[in-house]
């Protein structure tokens, strides 16, 4: 099962457990809903930035000189898949590992500005060799995107551009991007590759802020591994603002990534945590508020089975919030996917 499907049985889980405490009266001990607005407003600095928006779909159809590099058909946290998107295109990467580190852009790319062309069917291309991008790099030009396609709206409409400068070392790939709304700086972040017989990591640092409405950043540590003998999976996400704190550690085994290990935990005057493990058959998750367990939910995907801690009976303030956050989970874990998406052009 992938983790969005898994994500949504967690959230039936949750409206099943609303709809059983609205026939009830007991008071919550928990009070999570700010913890849930919380992350809803960490979240905010992804899904309401235009200029990381239109990065995270377009970098799937970025290109170097020709040949033309191989698109990807399923792009990092944007086809509503995460874990089986991450440990494909991880699995891509790991199939051409190890190999010595090399220059990421064609000699003849470097300082250039790809534009999309309308024509032809519409690519990325060196329109104007004129242009000049950063000299150890290339600059992709953004635009509004059109959602059902994932190809920039017609007619263009430009929301920044983005430079990937190559920064690598002899023990790794380091590609450094700096997007931009003008003259303004909409994310600041590292990517790194590093490529041995048995593991291939990639692990993102930096920052992502919506410069339009005036947000304070979001700095996030990201990393995804994967163990070859296995195609296992581990990430591990980290995220702060001033809207809140959101720790991710996820890992995915067996058959498809269909074992899946969580712990999830958001903070902000106090902390939520989701944690616990589940197969394509069975499902225990514990929710904990402040550290203390508060729900367990046990059982099958088709079939779960609720229990409140020492017997408490969950209300329906409860189980809204907790629905929120776990909505909010999966959304700040599908756009923290994306700040990789880059990766899957110049590492390839």
């Amino acid at each position: 099962m992938s983790s969005t499907r898994r994500l949504t049985a967690i959230a039936v889980m949750a409206l099943a457990l609303y709809v059983a405490a609205c026939k009830e009266t007991t008071s919550p001990t928990a009070d999570p809903i700010a913890l849930a607005t919380g992350v809803t407003g960490l979240n905010s600095s992804f899904s309401q930035n235009a200029v990381f928006q239109s990065l995270a779909a377009l970098s799937t159809s970025f290109t170097l000189g020709a040949p033309v590099a191989r698109p990807l058909t399923a792009p990092l946290g944007l086809s509503g898949s995460t874990s089986a998107d991450d440990r494909g295109l991880m699995l891509r990467l790991a199939g051409e590992a190890p190999r010595p580190m090399l220059a990421l852009f064609p000699v003849n790319d470097q300082g250039k500005v790809f534009q999309w062309d309308t024509a032809g069917g519409g690519k990325y291309r060196i329109s104007d060799a004129s242009l000049a991008g950063p000299a150890n790099g290339v600059r992709y030009i953004l635009y509004q995107v059109n959602s059902a396609t994932a190809r920039p709206s017609l007619p263009l409409t430009t929301t920044g551009y983005v430079d990937l400068i190559d920064q690598s070392t002899l023990q790794a790939n380091v590609v450094h991007l700096l997007l931009r709304v003008g003259t303004q700086t909409a994310a600041d972040y590292t990517i790194t590759q590093v490529k041995t017989t048995t593991v291939d990591t990639l692990k993102a640092v930096g920052y992502v802020t919506d410069v339009v409405a005036g947000g304070t950043p979001v700095n996030f540590t990201l990393s995804h591994a994967l163990t070859l003998s296995d195609s296992s999976l581990v990430t591990n996400y980290l995220a702060s603002g001033s809207a809140a704190a959101v720790t991710m550690h996820t890992s995915y085994s067996g058959a498809g990534g269909g074992n899946v290990a969580l712990d999830w935990v958001v903070q902000k005057n106090g902390s939520l945590e989701v944690v616990g493990s589940s197969t394509p058959s069975t499902i225990n998750f514990q929710f904990k508020y402040n550290g203390t367990a508060w729900a367990t939910v046990g059982g099958t995907p088709n079939a779960p089975t609720f229990t409140g801690a020492g017997g408490r009976t969950l209300t329906a303030a409860d189980l809204v919030a907790v629905a929120q956050v776990l909505q909010g989970f999966y959304n700040i874990a599908s756009n923290l996917s994306g700040v990789f998406g880059p990766a899957f052009l110049v590492f390839k």
